[in-house]
C-alpha cells in the first residue's frame, strides 16, 4: 500500500540483512505473488515498500508484513469442483463454477493505533531501557537509530562507543555505533534485545526496521498506524 510512504523518512537509510527466516520464506515482494503469512492466512501481494508486503485477503482487507513473514503459496492453484450433494436445493444461475475459499485473517490479540501528523509522519514516545524517548517512526530506516542525547538518556555513553561503521544519508555517508537495546517498551508492547545504532549527526531519534520487523504486522491505512502483535 503506498501510502506507508507517506511516513517515511528517507534521512536514514542503512543496509542491515535481516535475520535467517525459514527456507520457505520470501526474499522480496514479487507482486501479484499468493502467499501465506504466519496466521496461516492466504493472500495476495498487491504493493511493495522496501521491505514490507501489501497482502490483500479475499475479504479485501490489506495488510503490511515484512517479506521474511510471508511464504509462498503453493496451494494457491484453484481446487478442483467439489462432489455433488444429494440435496434438492437450487443451486442458483452459478452452478457448475467452483466457488472461491474465502480466508479472512482472523484479529490479531493486541494492537496500538496512532495518528499521522499535518506531514503524513508518526511520531510516538517509547520507553528505551526505562527511559522516554520521542521516536519518529521510519520505514526506511533498516534499524532503530538513536541521537546521542537520547542514547545517553537510556544509559549509553557516546563517548564510549566504536563508531566504526558507515551508512549512507541524504547528507552523504556517516559513521555510526552499533548497539543493542535492552528493550524497547510502547504503552503493553514490549520488544527485548533490538539491535540499533548511535548517530552523531541525529538530533532526534528514529523507530526503524529492527524493531517494527519484530511485530507481527504493521500497517497505515487512512492517516493511522496500526501495530499488531
Amino acid at each position: 500500500m503506498t501510502s506507508v510512504a507517506l511516513f517515511r523518512l528517507c534521512a536514514l537509510v542503512l543496509v542491515v540483512a535481516p535475520s535467517v527466516a525459514a527456507a520457505q520464506s520470501l526474499s522480496k515482494c514479487p507482486l501479484g505473488q499468493a502467499v501465506i503469512d504466519q496466521e496461516g492466512k492466504s493472500g495476495l501481494i498487491v504493493s511493495a515498500d522496501n521491505n514490507l508486503c501489501q497482502v490483500k485477503y479475499a475479504d479485501g482487507q490489506v495488510y503490511g508484513w515484512i517479506y521474511w513473514n510471508l511464504r509462498p503459496d503453493a496451494a494457491s492453484a484453484p481446487a478442483p469442483a467439489p462432489a455433488p450433494v444429494a440435496k434438492s436445493v437450487d443451486p442458483g444461475p452459478t452452478a457448475g463454477v467452483p466457488l472461491p475459499t474465502i480466508l479472512r485473517p482472523g484479529p490479531s490479540t493486541h494492537t496500538l493505533v496512532y495518528r499521522a501528523g499535518p506531514l503524513g509522519h508518526v511520531v510516538l514516545t517509547a520507553s528505551v531501557n526505562g527511559a522516554p524517548i520521542r521516536f519518529l517512526v521510519d520505514t526506511g530506516a533498516s534499524t532503530v537509530a538513536l541521537s546521542p542525547a537520547d542514547a545517553r538518556a537510556a544509559g549509553i555513553n557516546p563517548n564510549a562507543l566504536a563508531f566504526d561503521k558507515t551508512t549512507t544519508t541524504a547528507n552523504g555517508v556517516v559513521r555510526v555505533a552499533p548497539v543493542m537495546l535492552r528493550e524497547i517498551r510502547i504503552e503493553q508492547l514490549a520488544i527485548e534485545n533490538v539491535p540499533a545504532v548511535v548517530d552523531a549527526n541525529l538530533s532526534g531519534s528514529l523507530l526503524g526496521m529492527s524493531f517494527l520487523s519484530r511485530l507481527k504486522s504493521f500497517e497505515m491505512r487512512e492517516g493511522a498506524l496500526t501495530f499488531s502483535w
